[in-house]
């Protein structure tokens, strides 16, 4: 429950009776039968052009047999569906017969369709919510569909044109008015999340807004916002179906290239009801300034234009209903408006708003709908004097819970915190800002709607390009501006007048003005831009932290180790021989390294490897450590494979043919002995040919460079995952990308400024193959990119698709980037350095290239290696979950660029923490203390145990052998590692009969934080 502030201002709708009668449908399905009695239509227009319009009635009859087979198919009723379409014929068809089946459909926006996006969010959505089922259009093709088995999802394909079958509209499955319908929201301000809605509240809002608007049957509503969204889906299409009236829907993309086609549609159809966002009404403004008046355009049978979705600008309002007005928009038919997905889109409106009559620094989205309250908050008394607070609202329409995600800030009185700041005055709720849409400079508020169209005046400037937002810096104690647009003419010089433009409006300093690609500016499914994108992108503010593998000298250990300490020490298990050596002239020839790792894949014998300190022994033919590499391919594979058998330690120590053995043996004696009861160590080791000893630590690098900006980048083995998410990044931030690969990944497209290129990087004629497809211009400053291949293909393909490319393919990345006088980066994975359970062939492929790389000297060479890309991530969020434990935290493919970019003349590690469990800390870092354990970690004494822990604690014994249990420990230290969490997930969850997943474990990492967390979701279940 959130904490009560003091209420600044309330409004209250009318009752929610004076729309809501006897009569009024009770779910969906009723208001869908409702609409069939009448004679009007519903109609869609895909994005190829394809028309389809038919009664309301003719709709109904065919979604009845469409849910007929789809209840055929598996359907179940009441079950949650994820409807996975992106055209608006089919997105119809799939959501009605969901309804109509009695199922909860699940709207998705079609980003997350997009085969590049991958099906990660699918599989996280299996996790956290019970869905277990997917429609799509027979005809779909959507990567999420091949792979939604895969999470336990059954997908069930519908034919839409020719549905069969007998009606499926059983009364035992219809739906109700507690019966919901869940959109996943795609995030402009944060996470995505999944919002229910009943449908009795979606039904409130929609009888609300025409009653508010004056809207009836005799409306023509146009709808060509995503139908995905809130606002597309509810606040047009279900209202229209509410009051029977006839409804079009087009494809988003055909007015975004067209906008031509808005005012065709508009005139064709003679609509009456339209809404955009605010950038929209920029756009169609500029357009209509191109149509001349009194032409084949006519614009009088508008009565509605609802503007929302984003902040609403008073100048761009005005200049739409000037523009409009030559092709005989009536005056009065603007209506901001505002809403969200938690409150079934709109349920603010200020109809007939005059935006010239409007003299407020903010434009006033009006009153609540007739049985929603809003009011305002204060936190502290600054807000409390400028009548400024928190929004909150609370009705039929407000969300209850989350499905997935979100923090639902609501009190037990309903009312529901908005995120949103805002004041009220006598015209109704003004909005301050919400995450990028406000800017405040000298003490005054600057709604960023109107700085984005001062802005898109000044010549030079392309229209609809411009986004301005404020950030904090992490070391600054205030907010910076930043202006990003696209610019057409002399850079410099509209860069000057577009600051000079901002700081005499808002009269204050400007700190950015950049001009960018205008594919960089993304925006959400309804046109919202993602601003901190584009401030992470071009201004990086908060930069990844990089680190490398440094060699420090250590003194040498003295002779012999002391009796006492000899009786305690643990002696590791050193593993030596094939592969294991190292010289400056090393190859890494895929047929020898493949035939040393088949040795040990027999040799190695896990089952005596866990619980063990294991040294892996690698001869290096080198006097200097700090001319070793950082990894060593089969070490990189052994280091893996004693992780996966649960090791109690693993390390690498690099020892001079010179080197007596007794050295070593003196140094981990020494080692062992000091560290009794204590973490064991986990730095590499160099023993040099005069007994001279060396650790390896991890130490901070800058991402900083003054490298020359690249402008064509080309990717090796760019065809992949990782190669598709960094070939697109590099081109929203203005280069030229080719992807290079054997061959096209299943669904992948083109995309603007990225081209294809498919040769065998391992062969011996690929660089010239390659010199001849790419073409690069003499003005270009190239930039070859070898990346991480894919992790875990077939164990028959790992000679030609795992080392093969990581070794030659290297080679040609060398040769090429030799040719075309370029530095060469090489993404590799931090697996060749911390292993990595189930994937030990990889490990070591990334060592073998990293080497390699390491010994290009002479072009710039770059060596990053990274842990799991957010945007091509191949593991669930379990094993996420369980790197972030162990110190790998998952990055993005914008830290990846941002490093490639930058070219640090180093190798690195990115996405790695300072605290990361297979690493030495730092030089002069806080090293942990054996006796850090939180208070009661050691308590091994059960009488004071809940029986819940006692329960659980049956589970973990026989997985921490000899280890005691102690509640408070975390389960790492008891010496479990990360390939024990799902039989520990397991063993626990038959102790107390509910489900445990890895991701609880990691969430709760002790006995008695899990325990307390059982017990209080048992009372709260039980209340």
């Amino acid at each position: 429950m959130q904490t009560e502030h003091r209420v600044i201002a309330q409004l209250a709708g009318r009752p929610l009776a004076t729309v809501r009668t006897e009569g009024t449908s009770q779910c969906l399905s009723e208001v869908l039968d409702r609409a069939a009695h009448g004679t009007t239509t519903v109609g869609t227009i895909d994005s190829d052009g394809t028309q389809r319009e038919e009664t309301w009635r003719a709709f109904r009859d065919r979604v009845r047999l469409i849910a007929g087979d789809a209840r055929r198919g598996g359907l179940d009723h009441g079950s949650i569906v994820v409807v996975a379409a992106t055209e608006p014929s089919e997105i119809l068809a799939l959501f009605w017969s969901s309804v109509v089946a009695g199922a909860e459909p699940l709207l998705v926006p079609a980003e997350l369709l997009d085969d590049r996006a991958g099906g990660e969010w699918l599989a996280a959505l299996a996790e956290h919510a019970p869905v277990r089922a997917l429609v799509h259009a027979r005809a779909a093709r959507f990567r999420v569909v091949s792979e939604a088995s895969e999470w336990g999802i059954d997908p069930i394909s519908l034919d839409l044109d020719n549905p069969g079958g007998p009606d499926g509209a059983d009364p035992a499955a219809a739906d109700g008015p507690l019966s919901l319908v869940h959109f996943m929201t795609s995030g402009s301000t944060g996470a995505p999340k999944v919002v229910p809605q009943r449908h009795r509240g979606i039904i409130d809002m929609a009888l609300g807004a025409v009653a508010v608007n004056g809207l009836d049957s005799t409306t023509v509503g146009f709808n060509w916002m995503p139908l995905s969204h809130v606002g597309g889906m509810l606040m047009a299409h279900v209202r229209d179906a509410v009051i029977a009236a006839r409804h079009l829907s087009v494809a988003t993309e055909r007015i975004l290239t067209d906008p031509g086609e808005w005012f065709r549609l508009v005139t064709e159809h003679r609509v009456s009801a339209v809404w955009s966002p605010n950038f929209a009404y920029r756009m169609l403004a500029n357009e209509a300034e191109n149509i001349p008046p009194y032409g084949p355009v006519d614009l009088a049978s508008i009565r509605f234009c609802l503007n929302g979705g984003e902040a609403v600008s008073a100048k761009d309002c005005a200049r739409f209903e000037e523009s409009l007005g030559r092709l005989g928009l009536p005056k009065g038919t603007i209506a901001p408006a505002w809403g969200m997905a938690e409150t079934c889109s709109g349920v603010l409106y200020a109809p007939h708003y005059d935006p010239l009559a409007d003299s407020s620094p903010t434009v006033s989205v009006g009153f609540p709908l007739p049985g929603v309250e809003v009011r305002i908050v204060a936190t502290d008394a600054a807000e409390d004097g400028l009548g400024v607070g928190h929004l909150e609202v609370r009705g039929s329409p407000v969300l209850e819970r989350y499905l997935v995600g979100g923090d639902l800030a609501m009190g037990a009185d309903g009312w529901f915190r908005t995120g949103d700041i805002a004041r009220i005055d006598d015209s109704g709720v003004h909005f301050v800002g919400r995450d990028g849409t406000r800017i405040v400079a000298n003490g005054v508020t600057w709604n960023s709607a109107d700085l984005e169209g001062e802005v898109e005046r000044v010549k030079g400037v392309v229209p609809g390009t411009c986004a301005i937002t404020s950030f904090r810096a992490p070391k600054l104690d205030r907010d910076q501006i930043a202006v990003f647009c696209t610019v057409d003419e002399d850079v410099s010089a509209v860069r000057g007048e577009v600051r000079r433009c901002v700081e005499t409006i808002i009269g204050g300093p400007v700190a950015h003005v950049i001009d960018i690609p205008a594919g960089a500016i993304e925006r959400t499914s309804i046109g919202k831009v993602r601003k901190g994108r584009l401030v992470r992108r071009f201004i990086n503010p908060d930069p990844p932290r990089l680190w490398e593998l440094e060699w420090v000298a250590r003194p040498s250990p003295a002779e012999g180790t002391p009796a006492k300490a000899q009786g305690q020490v643990r002696k590791p298990v050193v593993l030596r021989g094939c592969g294991l050596v190292h010289s400056a002239v090393a190859g890494c020839a895929p047929g020898q390294l493949h035939e040393a790792l088949e040795h040990w894949r027999q040799a190695a014998e896990p089952d005596r490897l866990r619980g063990q300190d294991v040294v892996i022994l690698v001869e290096a033919r080198e006097g200097d450590a700090r001319r070793l590499p950082r990894s060593h391919p089969v070490a990189a594979y052994l280091r893996a494979v004693a992780h996966g058998a649960g090791a109690r330690s693993v390390r690498t120590v690099w020892m001079h043919p010179l080197a007596h053995e007794q050295v070593l043996d003196d140094i981990l004696a020494q080692e062992q002995s000091s560290e009794v009861g204590a973490r064991p160590a986990v730095a590499d080791l160099f023993v040099g040919p005069r007994g001279d000893l060396w650790r390896r630590v991890l130490a901070p690098v800058d991402i900083g460079s003054d490298a020359p900006p690249a402008t064509h980048a080309v990717l090796l083995g760019g065809t992949g995952r990782l190669g598709e998410a960094l070939g697109a990044e590099l081109s929203a931030r203005g280069l030229r990308v080719t992807l290079v690969g054997h061959r096209a990944r299943s669904g992948s497209a083109p995309a603007g400024g990225v081209d294809r290129v498919f040769t065998d990087i391992a062969s011996t004629t690929a660089v010239g193959d390659l010199l001849e497809k790419i073409r690069c211009a003499p003005a270009e400053q190239a930039l070859v990119v070898h990346l991480a291949g894919e992790p875990r293909p077939a164990p028959q393909d790992a000679l030609a698709r795992l080392l093969g490319p990581k070794t030659d393919g290297v080679r040609t990345a060398v040769e090429l980037a030799h040719a075309l006088d370029a530095p060469l980066a090489v993404v590799s994975s931090v697996n060749a350095h911390v292993a990595g359970t189930g994937v030990e062939t990889y490990s070591a492929a990334c060592a073998a290239a990293e080497v390699i790389a390491e010994q290009a000297t002479r072009i710039p060479v770059t060596v990053v290696a990274v842990t799991s890309v957010r945007e091509a991530r191949q593991t669930d969020e379990a094993n996420v979950a369980v790197a972030q434990a162990l110190g790998l935290d998952e990055i993005s493919v914008m830290d990846v660029a941002a490093c490639v970019l930058a070219r640090p003349s180093r190798s690195v590690l990115l996405g790695v923490r300072e605290d990361v469990a297979f690493l030495p800390q730092r030089e002069g870092g806080a090293q942990p203390s054996p006796d850090a354990d939180p208070p009661g970690a050691g308590t091994t004494d059960e009488a004071g145990w809940s029986p819940t822990v006692s329960a659980l604690a049956l589970g973990l014994r026989p997985l921490v052998g000899a280890e005691p249990v102690r509640p408070h420990a975390n389960w790492f230290d008891m010496g479990l590692t990360s390939v024990d969490l799902p039989n520990l997930a397991r063993a626990l969850a038959g102790r107390t009969d509910r489900k445990i997943g890895v991701l609880e474990l990691m969430r709760f990492p002790s006995l008695a934080a899990l325990a307390e967390h059982i017990d209080d979701s048992g009372k709260r279940n039980a209340g």
